[in-house]
């Protein structure tokens, strides 16, 4: 069987009536079936105002912790993530340097008119070009630039 209805009228201001026209037009609806719509939809939002604060309160109260716990897990996770990258690009790093110092010197016994230089000026100078190669430089740019002192 189907619900017990109501038949009621409603006295509309004509602003209001094209709001009303205008939602049902939009939804393919009569007017009566879009103010049925809208009163339902009305209604149930005042009915949700009158819990809301009770019921937030009571959400906040349970949720908000587990949401703090996932929060507080996630950051832990970052940190040790932060951690293990950095741990790795240090790792890549160090036997980035530490190739470069042994070129150097291999270079220094392989070249004899480095014999009376130092390892460090050697270095630098790699480090200078390295540092203007970054800035944009092609590698002919940066051996003449460091070559004149233009650093």
């Amino acid at each position: 069987m189907s619900e017990k209805t109501k038949v009621m009228s409603l006295r509309l201001d004509q602003q209001t009536y094209r709001r009303l026209n205008a939602y049902g037009t939009s939804r393919g609806i009569s007017d009566s079936a879009a103010a049925r719509e809208l009163i339902a939809g009305g209604l149930a939002a005042d009915g949700l105002s009158l819990y809301s604060t009770e019921l937030g309160t009571y959400l906040r109260g349970v949720v908000q912790p587990l949401l703090d716990q996932i929060d507080e897990s996630l950051e832990r996770r970052n940190a040790e993530q932060e951690d293990r990258i950095a741990r790795v690009v240090h790792r890549a790093t160090r036997a980035s340097i530490v190739a470069a110092i042994a070129s150097v010197e291999i270079e220094k016994g392989t070249f004899e008119g480095l014999e009376g230089v130092s390892a460090a000026d050697i270095y630098a100078a790699y480090d200078k070009q390295a540092g203007l190669m970054q800035a944009g430089y092609s590698l002919g740019e940066a051996r003449e630039r460091v070559r004149r002192g233009k650093e």
